[in-house]
This record gives C-alpha cells, sequence and structure tokens, in this order.
C-alpha cells in the first residue's frame, strides 16, 4: 500500500543559517522532510558555496514572499583574494589570472580609497556564473558549456563597505594579510558589505581589483542580515531537525507582512456582534479617510462556533470592507510572546499598523498581560494611533454584549434576542 502523504498546517517562517555546500533549494527539501509543510519558498537564493541567512516560508507565510524579497538590504562578510581572478568570480572557480608578484603591491591607503569608492550607486555587470536568465536561459547553463554573452550592467547600491579587522590581523602590518591557496601566494582581506538586493558580492570583489590594477576574486561569503532578519537570530538545519523531533517548533516564527500600511484592529471576533461591528465599521471608515488598508488579525484558530463559522465570519469582515484578514495562531511560540514584542513586531514592523483600534477591554500578549492603557503606550513610540471603543450593553440593561453572552443566548434558544445581537 502506497505511503500516506504527511502534510502540516504549518505557517510562519524560519531564519536559517544556510551551511556550506547546500543549495537554497537543497535547504528547503531538508526543511519540508522534517516538517511537511502545504507550502514552502525563501526570500531570496544564497550561494551553494556561501553560508549564513537564508529566510525559509512555511504555509500562508510564501503569500508574503514577493513583498519580502523586495525589502530590506542585505549585509554580507566577504574575502576579498588579490592575486588571482577565477572564470566565476570567487575561490571555487578556473584560474584564469595570476600576479606573482601581488604581495610587494598593495598600498593599504589606495586599497581602503578604492573599497570605499564603491559605495553609493554602481553600475554592475552580472557574473555568467549566476541564475540570472538573458533571453530565457540561465547564464549559469551556458557559462557550463564554456560560453560567454553579452550582459547588461544593473545599478545596485553599496551602502556602507569597509575593511574589517580581527584578532589575527594588525592593520599596521600588511604581511599579516598574505595568504596561501594552492601553490599561489596572495592577499586576502575581511570586507563587512551593506549593499542592495540583487547585487552580486563576487562581481564586486572582481571589480574592486580592476580598478585597482590587479586580479582578483571573492572567498568565503556569509550573509548576516538580510532586511530585520539576522544571524544572530538563526537557526542551524541539524537543529531544525533536533527540535521538530522533540515536538518544539518555537524555531518557527510569525509572518504577517504586509506592503501597505493600514489601520487594525486585533481580537477572537468570535460571534461578530454589533459591539464586534461598531469597531469594525470604524476600522474601514477610518482607513478610507487615511487612503490605506483596513486590516484585522484574529486571534486563535478561528474555529467554527454554534453561532458562526469560520467561512462566514470571513464573509461578514469581508462584507463589512475589511481589506485584509489575518490569524495570529496561538501556538506555543506566539503564546509567549511579550506584549511588547506582539504590538512591535507583529502590529507595527509585519501589518504596518498607522492606528490600532480596540475595545475597552482588550488584553493581549503573554497570559494577556497587555491592555488598552499600555497598547496606547507601545503604539506613541512609532507614532501610530490608538482608539478604544467602549462596550454596548443591551438596550434598557446593564448587560454588555459580549461573545460569550450571544453564545449562552443561542444555547438558550433565545434566538430573537441572538439575531437582535448580532445585528440581524
Amino acid at each position: 500500500m502506497k505511503e500516506k502523504k504527511v502534510v502540516n498546517d504549518i505557517n510562519g517562517l524560519i531564519i536559517l543559517d544556510k551551511p556550506k555546500d547546500h543549495t537554497s533549494n537543497d535547504c528547503l527539501s531538508i526543511i519540508k522532510k522534517y516538517l511537511h509543510p502545504r507550502k514552502l519558498g525563501h526570500t531570496g537564493t544564497l550561494d551553494e558555496n556561501a553560508t549564513g541567512v537564508l529566510v525559509c516560508l512555511l504555509g500562508n507565510a510564501t503569500k508574503c514572499q514577493e513583498y519580502l524579497m523586495k525589502t530590506g538590504d542585505k549585509v554580507y562578510e566577504a574575502e576579498l583574494i588579490l592575486g588571482i581572478c577565477t572564470d566565476t568570480e570567487d575561490i571555487t572557480g578556473k584560474v584564469i589570472n595570476y600576479d606573482n608578484a601581488i604581495r610587494d603591491k598593495i598600498d593599504m591607503d589606495e586599497l581602503n580609497a578604492v573599497i570605499e569608492s564603491f559605495i553609493g550607486n554602481y553600475n554592475q555587470v552580472p557574473p555568467m556564473y549566476s541564475a540570472k536568465k538573458v533571453g530565457g536561459k540561465k547564464l549559469l547553463n551556458l557559462a557550463r558549456k564554456g560560453l560567454s554573452i553579452e550582459r547588461r550592467a544593473c545599478k545596485v547600491v553599496i551602502n556602507n563597505i569597509e575593511l574589517k579587522y580581527d584578532n589575527k590581523f594588525d592593520k599596521t602590518n600588511n604581511d599579516t594579510f598574505d595568504y596561501e591557496f594552492e601553490n599561489y601566494k596572495l592577499k586576502k582581506y575581511k570586507l563587512l558589505i551593506s549593499c542592495s538586493k540583487g547585487t552580486y558580492i563576487r562581481t564586486l570583489c572582481k571589480d574592486i581589483g580592476e580598478k585597482l590594477g590587479l586580479p582578483s576574486c571573492m572567498g568565503n561569503l556569509r550573509r548576516i542580515a538580510t532586511g530585520n532578519f539576522k544571524i544572530e537570530d538563526s537557526i542551524r538545519l541539524e537543529d531544525v531537525k533536533k527540535m521538530a523531533e522533540n515536538k518544539d517548533f518555537s524555531f518557527i516564527k510569525p509572518c504577517y507582512y504586509q506592503r501597505d500600511d493600514s489601520v487594525i484592529t486585533f481580537g477572537k471576533y468570535e460571534t461578530l456582534h454589533i459591539g464586534h461591528q461598531q469597531i469594525i465599521n470604524k476600522v474601514v471608515s477610518d482607513a478610507r479617510e487615511r487612503k490605506i488598508k483596513s486590516t484585522v488579525l484574529i486571534i486563535g484558530n478561528n474555529d467554527d462556533t454554534k453561532v458562526l463559522s469560520k467561512d462566514q465570519r470571513i464573509s461578514k469582515l469581508k462584507y463589512l470592507g475589511i481589506d485584509n484578514i489575518f490569524v495570529f495562531e496561538l501556538n506555543e511560540s506566539n503564546m509567549k510572546m511579550s506584549p511588547d514584542s506582539f504590538v512591535e513586531e507583529i502590529l507595527i514592523k509585519q501589518l504596518r499598523a498607522k492606528e490600532v483600534i480596540v475595545g475597552s477591554d482588550c488584553h493581549f500578549g503573554y497570559k494577556g498581560s497587555g491592555d488598552s492603557k499600555l497598547l496606547i503606550d507601545i503604539c506613541k513610540k512609532y507614532d501610530s494611533d490608538v482608539k478604544v471603543i467602549n462596550k454596548i450593553k443591551i438596550d434598557g440593561t446593564d448587560t454588555f454584549i459580549s461573545s460569550t453572552l450571544v453564545k449562552e443566548e443561542f444555547d438558550n434558544g433565545n434566538l430573537d434576542l441572538v439575531n437582535k445581537l448580532l445585528g440581524r
């Protein structure tokens, strides 16, 4: 009998520390084997020989792929090798030029000046050994056939580039940068580079050498950041395996990124009674006034209730005019999120909240420790407005309308009252 395919409803992102000698797709295949998500993707390829930050998207998070691929600068630690150039523009390629007197030709002041001259806009010709397509064909496939074709220069941006020193190097002594590779006597320097998406660090290293009048290529490459995703927050593939085997998925981070600013509300919204609708209507009207998106973040798994099914709830929100609807899953990691982290990471950074509208009884964060007063204080730091809507009472009574009340009256068979509370 054919083994049943395992598919898990896992949503979120993994900040992976990609190992060397693995392609980005190799890493996705391994994660798929461990986690079995419905969908899987990443926010930008990292070369097989490079290491560092590879942001992997699981399930619904793949909807953010296009946006995340276009946002955020990259930061790299790279080795600049002077003395040889190769067909791949890195140390793994075939050597096509060598300067055997390189160690006598480096002036550190000149090197620094040339490196700094690349800061700013820079027209870069992509390497033949790359996944870039020209005329529908990958340059890499052409290069492997020994072909080289003309490539149009692309504008990239180098935000900053500088020589990096550690305990192994004495910047006052150029001899400490001596490097031997196979039978070649070379110079090796460490660079810290911040740049735009689409920059080839291999080509940058080659171009630095050309400006110096020397053959050059790239050695090791490590991506230490892409946008807000940092190497210190990453996890290794082997640790993904161990934690998944132990049913610990805390390494999967929530992902609700959207490209547009928004007016947002959050809550369970189990029944969407008239109190809820008052909040939703305010979200929609304020968003239209600001000419931005209206967003609802549903807290919890949005399960069906006797009063309102999951699909009915989504349909009702759309009918009321909400543009974007997200579900904040109450998994182990999310439930431990502090109130500050929930507001700063989810509402402000990911959902781009310019205004947050909540009920006066709102609670959020770990064990519901955040309230509307704390929400106002946190949002103030990010110039995001908060509006608090008071609860509604049943006409002629002191009883506040709530989802608990609606469900109780439904169970008691008071359908006329239930319909009234639901605004039907």
